[in-house]
């Protein structure tokens, strides 16, 4: 009996082992999954840098009258793309053109006045060489009775001696008298057409009043887009109050602000990708341009006063962003035609090449610009 109790015993199936618990299985992929994202995170923090603070920027140029007037013609409207030199709208010409014909007629009068001098001169100069003739005479005269008196004291008197010296002095008097009437001529003509004071005065006077009547014509400075336009036919223009905007769409660039964390690897040259929330699911390619080298932190302490100081209570200190300007490549100008001055962007740097990151990052950066579908 007891031998078959043993045998039974021993012949008995194990009991099954106790099922793993589902929840422990969960919590340890949760686990795995935060370590393994916390360490992507670091990496990429430094070899993958990637932010949500980036703006599409361009030059936006205020536009103005250089010269006032009532405005007469606009012909521009809101959001219209202009080329460099197209007129974007006319002041009123009548008074600037009247200033120019007054400049080109005081230059005329000035012109025939410095012809006037110029004969002057020209009679100067003839008295003066009909001096010198008379000096040279009266000279040879003087100089000829000196030798006959000291050769013979009778051939010749001495009070005629006298007169020929007392001549020849006179004529040389007048040789500098019109000398000196040739310089007064000289001077009241103010010199040659180069040197002339007046003449010059009245030419740089003409040429700004023919630059005022041409910028009655107010043209773009650049290739753009007009916005913000605030004036129509009828309003005063004043001179250098802008009236509308000109976005310059030549060169438009995305500033990206990146932690003090992101810039350790990163240079000028570095590829980027940017994804844009204007256009969803599309990547392009670019390249950084600069990194800012200062932020402003506040205001200033004035002289003379104490220090302002900031209790801050966070456990983390928030990260200080620093301006990195990214310019996009030359071939993606095609697909640029649709984006707004303004508009938001996320930006990934690729700053070493292969870079096992790098493509784990462009493949977020995919899926993050498939997000802006979204919103």
């Amino acid at each position: 009996m007891s031998d078959t109790s043993e045998h039974s015993a021993a012949t008995a199936p194990n009991p099954p082992a106790p099922a793993a618990d589902p929840s422990r299985k969960a919590v340890k992929w949760v686990v795995g999954l935060i370590v393994v994202s916390l360490i992507w995170y670091l990496l990429a923090d430094r070899f993958t840098p990637y932010t949500q603070q980036a703006r599409i920027q361009a030059y936006v140029v205020p536009v103005a009258a250089e010269v006032s007037g009532r405005v007469t013609r606009v012909v521009v409207h809101n959001n219209q793309e202009v080329n460099a030199g197209d007129v974007l709208f006319e002041v009123d010409r009548e008074q600037y053109r009247i200033a120019a014909d007054r400049a080109r007629a005081d230059l005329e009068s000035t012109r025939r006045q410095i012809g006037a001098s110029t004969a002057g001169i020209d009679s100067a100069l003839a008295s003066l060489r009909a001096a010198i003739a008379n000096e040279v005479k009266a000279r040879q005269d003087s100089e000829r009775l000196e030798r006959l008196y000291r050769e013979d004291q009778g051939t010749v008197s001495l009070r005629r001696l006298e007169v020929a010296r007392a001549t020849h002095e006179q004529a040389v008097s007048q040789v500098a008298a019109a000398r000196a009437e040739v310089e007064r001529a000289k001077e009241q003509q103010g010199g040659g057409d180069k040197e002339n004071a007046q003449l010059r005065s009245v030419a740089a006077a003409l040429e700004k009043a023919e630059l005022d009547l041409a910028d009655t014509r107010i043209r773009a400075r650049s290739a753009g887009v007009i916005t913000d336009l605030r004036t129509e036919v009828g309003q005063f223009a004043a001179a250098g109050n802008p009236v509308m905007t000109l976005i310059a769409i030549h060169d438009v660039w995305v500033s990206a602000d990146m932690t003090e964390n992101n810039l350790g690897h990163l240079q000028p040259g570095t590829p980027v990708a940017i994804a844009l929330d204007a256009l969803p699911g599309e990547i392009f390619e670019g390249r950084i341009r600069s990194i800012g080298y200062g932020v402003s932190v506040g205001q200033s302490t004035p002289p003379g006063s104490l220090p302002t100081v900031q209790n801050s209570r966070d456990w983390l200190r928030p990260a200080q962003r620093f301006p990195v300007i990214v310019e996009f490549a030359k071939g993606e100008s095609a697909r640029l035609r649709n984006i707004r001055v303004g508009g938001q962007a996320e930006v990934m740097a690729f700053p070493s090449v292969g870079n096992p990151l790098n493509p784990l990052g462009r493949v977020f950066l995919r899926v993050m610009s498939w997000t802006s579908y979204l919103y």
